[in-house]
C-alpha cells in the first residue's frame, strides 16, 4: 500500500503538471504553489485548518471533544481571538459572574440588562465558549459587538484591527460600565488613584472614612488583568532615590531581540529575554541630580573659603526643585555637568495581576518610516516564573511603604506568588495592518481513561480560526509565533 503522504504528493504534482500545460504558468509560479500546498499539507499552517476535515476523520473518538467556534461577521477575527482567549481565563469568567450576581443585590431601578449590557453579553458568550461537546458548534459575537460599540464608537469592529488594542478597549469599556455603580460618592485619595492611570508615592495613609472606599475598590473595581508597574529613578553617584512612581497596566508590551538593522527576531530569543529587556535598568541622559549638585556645591564653597553659614545652608538644603541655592550663594560659576551624575531608571512589577497578558510587539518602523512585521519565533514557557522581576530584585521594599495597602493587599509571603500557567496564545498571519488572527486555547476536560475519579481532568489544546476548530498538541502551541500570551496565576 502506498503511504497516504506519498499518494497525496503525487496527486498534487499531477494536478500542477496538468495546470502548467494548460495555462503555461512559469516554473517559479509552479514551484511557489507547490511549496505552499506542501506546507499546508504538512501542517506548517495548522491554524488555517484547510486539511482539518481529513485529519479529524483519522482522530480517535476521544479527540472528538471540541469547543465552539465563532462567526466572522466581517473581518472581526481580531475580536474573535480575544473572546476565545478570555473564555479560557477562568478568573475572568468568575469575575464577570460575580459582578452580575453582586449587582442584582445592590443595583436598583433599571434592570441588569440595561445597567450592564456588555458585562452580561460577554459573560453569556464566554460561558458558551467554555462548553465542550462532541459536535462542533458555532457561536455568534453579535451581542457583544453591539454592546461594545456603545463605548468605542470610533473603533470599527467590522474592519481589520489590532487584537491587543481590541482587548484594551474591551477591558476599559467593562470598567466604564461597572464603575457607574461603584464610584465613591466623595472625592478622596483613593478615588484619585482609582480613576487615574499614574500615581506617585506621596499620599498619606487614607483616613478612616476612606477605608470603606478602599474595600469597595478591592472588591469591585480591581479586575483580574489589573497589575501595577513601579518605576524608580535612582542616582548611582550619590545612592539616592529620586522618585518612585506607579502605573496601572492591563498588558505588558515586550519588544523581542532583533538582529542589528533587521526586522528578524534573534534566533533563540526567549520570553525571559524580552522581560529582562523591558524591566532592565537604563541610563537617563542629561538628568539634573539635585543631591549631587549640592554635594559638589559644598566642596566648591569649601575650596573657595566661603562663609561657614553659607556652607551649612547648602548642607541643610533638601535639594528640591524649589531650591534657590544656586542664585542666592552666587554658585552660577561653579563648574557642573549633568554627566557627573549616573542616573538609572528601572521598571518592576509592583503588583502581579491574576491574569497576565503579554503583548509580543510584532510591528516596527524601517529606515523609510514604513511599518514592517517582526518575524521569528520567541520561545515562551508553559509555566512562567515572575518572581525574578519582583520589587526586591532592584532593592525596593514596597511592603513597608505607606501605599502598600493599595499595591499588595494580599499576603505575598507565598513562594508561588509569581508563578503563572499558559492558557492562550494568539498568532497573526500576514503583514502589519492586514492578515488573519488565529488562537490556541487550553480547556480542561474530564479524562476518559479514569472515569471512576470525579475530579480527574486533563488539559487539552485547540486551534481556532473563527468557526474552524481542531485539536493540537502542546508542542504545536509552543511553536507558534505568538502576538499575545495569556497566563493565569497559579
Amino acid at each position: 500500500m502506498v503511504p497516504r503522504r506519498v499518494s497525496d504528493t503525487k496527486a498534487i504534482v499531477r494536478i500542477l503538471t496538468q495546470t502548467f500545460r494548460a495555462s503555461q504558468l512559469s516554473i517559479a509560479s509552479l514551484l511557489g504553489v507547490a511549496g505552499l500546498l506542501y506546507a499546508l499539507k504538512s501542517g506548517r499552517f495548522r491554524n488555517l485548518n484547510l486539511f482539518s476535515r481529513r485529519r479529524q476523520d483519522d482522530d480517535e473518538d476521544d479527540d472528538a471533544v471540541l469547543v465552539p467556534g465563532l462567526q466572522n461577521l466581517g473581518n472581526n477575527c481580531f475580536l474573535n481571538v480575544i473572546l476565545q482567549a478570555l473564555a479560557s481565563c477562568k478568573d475572568f469568567r468568575s469575575y464577570l459572574q460575580w459582578v452580575i450576581d453582586d449587582a442584582s443585590e445592590t443595583v436598583s431601578g433599571q434592570g441588569e440588562d440595561e445597567q450592564f449590557p456588555l458585562t452580561i453579553a460577554l459573560s453569556d458568550l464566554l460561558q458558551e465558549l467554555s462548553t465542550v461537546g462532541r459536535r462542533q458548534s458555532i457561536s455568534s459575537p453579535r451581542k457583544v459587538m453591539l454592546a461594545l460599540t456603545h463605548y468605542v464608537k470610533n473603533f470599527n469592529l467590522t474592519c481589520q484591527q489590532d487584537a491587543s488594542e481590541a482587548l484594551l478597549h474591551l477591558i476599559s469599556s467593562l470598567q466604564e460600565e461597572i464603575v457607574v455603580c461603584y464610584r465613591p460618592a466623595k472625592s478622596s485619595n483613593l478615588s484619585d488613584i482609582m480613576f487615574s492611570r499614574n500615581l506617585r508615592i506621596v499620599a498619606a495613609a487614607p483616613p478612616s472614612e476612606g477605608l470603606h472606599d478602599l474595600k469597595r475598590w478591592r472588591k469591585h473595581l480591581r479586575g483580574p488583568f489589573d497589575g501595577i508597574l513601579g518605576s524608580t529613578l535612582m542616582c548611582r553617584t550619590c545612592s539616592s532615590q529620586i522618585s518612585l512612581e506607579f502605573q496601572f497596566f492591563h498588558t505588558l508590551p515586550l519588544s523581542p531581540l532583533l538582529y542589528s538593522g533587521s526586522s528578524n527576531i534573534v534566533l533563540g530569543c526567549t520570553l525571559e529575554n524580552c522581560l529582562k529587556k523591558f524591566l532592565g535598568a537604563e541610563k537617563v541622559e542629561n538628568y539634573f541630580c539635585h543631591r549631587c549638585w549640592h554635594v559638589a556645591a559644598v566642596k566648591f564653597l569649601s575650596v573657595m573659603r566661603a562663609a561657614e553659614i553659607d556652607i551649612e545652608k547648602v548642607k541643610s538644603c533638601g535639594g528640591e526643585d524649589q531650591c534657590d541655592c544656586k542664585a542666592s550663594l552666587n554658585l552660577q560659576r561653579m563648574p557642573w555637568s549633568n554627566s557627573y551624575s549616573f542616573i538609572l531608571k528601572q521598571l518592576t512589577i509592583a503588583r502581579f495581576p491574576k491574569l497576565l497578558c503579554i503583548q509580543v510587539q510584532r510591528a516596527s518602523l524601517n529606515m523609510f518610516g514604513e511599518s514592517v512585521k517582526l518575524s521569528g519565533h520567541v520561545a515562551f514557557p508553559p509555566v512562567l516564573d515572575l518572581s525574578l522581576f519582583s520589587p526586591s530584585s532592584i532593592g525596593l521594599n514596597i511592603e513597608k511603604n505607606e501605599m502598600s495597602q493599595y499595591l499588595n493587599p494580599e499576603a505575598t509571603s507565598r513562594n508561588h506568588g509569581g508563578m503563572y500557567r499558559l492558557v492562550t496564545v494568539v498568532e497573526h498571519f500576514g503583514m502589519t495592518g492586514s492578515g488573519h488572527y488565529t488562537v490556541y486555547r487550553s480547556v480542561r476536560v474530564a479524562s476518559q481513561e479514569e472515569e471512576e475519579e470525579e475530579d480527574c481532568v486533563e488539559l487539552r489544546w485547540f486551534s481556532i480560526s473563527d468557526s474552524e476548530v481542531g485539536r493540537v498538541s502542546e508542542s504545536d502551541v509552543l511553536g507558534a509565533e505568538a502576538s499575545l500570551l495569556f497566563y493565569e496565576k497559579l
